[in-house]
């Protein structure tokens, strides 16, 4: 057994630090349908690449499919601190499918 008496030397450090210039993104999908033989499918895919120049570019993608007795779906999306962002989405349904995407493109420069 060690018993160690004297930790001074340790120094504190917080738990949070601000970063600045940070991005987020989060894409979230959701779908439901009820009855014998229903389908649902969610996908959501994001990625980045920053350059050497600092540039950060984030392609993202989200799917919700729900096929059966009243069918749900529902996409949704957040970004924060990106200087330019393009975000397309379409629903299409009917009386036992529904359809939803979200497709973002976004750039974030130093």
């Amino acid at each position: 057994m060690m018993l160690i008496n004297d930790l001074s030397y340790l120094k504190n450090t917080q738990e949070n630090d601000l970063i600045f210039g940070g991005a987020d993104i989060f894409i979230v999908a959701n779908a439901t349908a009820g009855g014998n033989n229903s389908l649902t499918l969610t996908d959501v895919n994001i990625d980045s690449t920053t350059k050497k120049n600092g540039v950060s570019k984030v392609t993202g993608t989200g799917l919700a499919i729900a096929i059966g007795e009243d069918p749900t779906v529902d996409t949704d999306y957040g970004l924060e601190g990106f200087d330019r962002a393009k975000v397309k989405t379409r629903y299409r349904g009917g009386d036992n499918y529904a359809i939803e995407t979200v497709r973002i493109k976004a750039t974030d420069r130093p």
